[in-house]
């Protein structure tokens, strides 16, 4: 249990925000006191790196409730999650405060976990609210240039359904992969009206289209397969104005397993509807057939976008699909294939980035061939933005 903390910014008496003003009343004030350190102006609220050679940060060391509540909601408010600490917004660690009357305490302090290089340097490491400081609460434009040139690209992600139900679905793996690549991961519902997509896109850096149910043939001369598990038609519609829309502005943009299918009937390509009755020498099962771990070889084509951010010529990838691409739609290109000669992805080299893959490589981006495309899809995205800047 937490019994001090080092408080030098918002959880300071009197500059409390509503939210925690109730916690921080029943906190007591041992008194003011200083941490070896840097304090860094976050904008709206200070952040601290602790640095025993550095200068000092000058706050106050506040006695904690004895209550598991306090803390927890201490912890929520500033985005620690003790099982998780790398990837939390502040880490809660143990400091050396040394108090004004020369008593040194030892006590929990929330530092910034994120990065600051590009932020500024409180110098005499005492922080007050911006209003205090006679600064507008808000970044003025200049600083607020400096803080979007140097944030991550943010990414849409393509939302699914649960079972019919009046509700959305996204896999945890989507958005945690563009966290790895450096992005940041949004969602967005597709039970919205049209004629918002220009707005939604202008949100974005890039876009992910997710995996999810089939497509309905009809958009490429077809009539349903008696085992196609037909899409929501409000996803279909939606995502295939979404998709236009991105194409349009040129946007970044990957799509996965029915995201790879949406992208290639978009360009007037069709799909196989059902691969265990499609000839083909080799055949090999693509369904994932109740076998989580069921994995197989693609072939990266060299010279492709795909292949030089893989940089192999071959993969090992999971697989759990029924359907796949049959004719590739207008200016696109092959870049993966599966050992029986199954599509495994196409691209369009003459965009940014308009890339798809029929794996899910979202569930292995553990490993570095398969962070790749989202990576790329970072990357792109924040080149994107920048030059729209200039």
């Amino acid at each position: 249990m937490v019994d001090h903390l080092f408080a030098y910014g918002t959880l300071q008496p009197g500059y409390a925000p509503a939210a925690m003003r109730d916690v921080v009343e029943r906190m007591r004030s041992v008194g003011a006191a200083k941490v070896r350190g840097r304090l860094y102006d976050l904008g709206a609220y200070p952040g601290i790196v602790l640095d025993a050679g550095a200068g000092e940060v000058t706050g106050q060391v506040l006695e904690l409730p004895h209550d598991a509540d306090a803390l927890l909601r201490l912890d929520a408010y500033e985005g620690f999650a003790p099982d998780d600490p790398a990837r939390s917004l502040f880490r809660r660690v143990q400091c050396r405060a040394e108090l004004d009357s020369g008593r040194v305490c030892e006590c929990g302090v929330y530092v910034y976990n994120g990065e600051v290089a590009e932020s500024r340097l409180i110098a005499a490491g005492v922080w007050q609210p911006r209003t205090v400081l006679g600064l507008p609460q808000q970044p003025d434009e200049q600083e607020l240039e400096a803080m979007t040139q140097h944030r991550r690209p943010v990414i849409g992600v393509t939302l699914g359904t649960v079972d019919g139900k009046p509700r959305y679905e996204l896999p945890f793996d989507y958005t945690t992969s563009i966290e790895r690549a450096g992005g940041i991961p949004l969602a967005i519902p597709y039970r919205t009206d049209l004629s918002l997509i220009p707005e939604i896109v202008d949100l974005f850096d890039g876009m992910l289209f997710t995996g999810g149910n089939d497509l309905d043939p009809a958009l490429y001369g077809e009539t349903y397969h008696p085992r196609a598990e037909p899409v929501d038609p409000d996803r279909q519609r939606f995502e295939l104005a979404l998709l236009a829309e991105v194409e349009r502005r040129r946007t970044p943009a990957l799509g996965v397993c029915l995201g790879s299918q949406l992208m290639n009937v978009h360009r007037g390509g069709s799909l196989i509807q059902f691969l265990p009755e499609h000839a083909r020498d080799g055949a090999i099962e693509h369904r994932m057939a109740g076998d989580d771990g069921r994995r197989h070889v693609i072939r990266i084509e060299p010279g492709t976008v795909l292949g030089g951010a893989i940089g192999k010529g071959q993969i090992v990838a999971n697989t759990r699909h029924k359907q796949a691409i049959s004719r590739v739609g207008r200016g696109l290109r092959v870049n993966a294939t599966a050992p029986d000669g199954v599509v495994e992805g196409v691209e369009d080299p003459s965009m940014p980035l308009f890339l798809a893959v029929q794996w899910h490589p979202e569930n292995l981006s553990e490993q570095p061939e398969h962070l790749a495309p989202f990576k790329l899809l970072v990357e792109k995205a924040g080149r994107g933005r920048v030059e729209d800047r200039r």
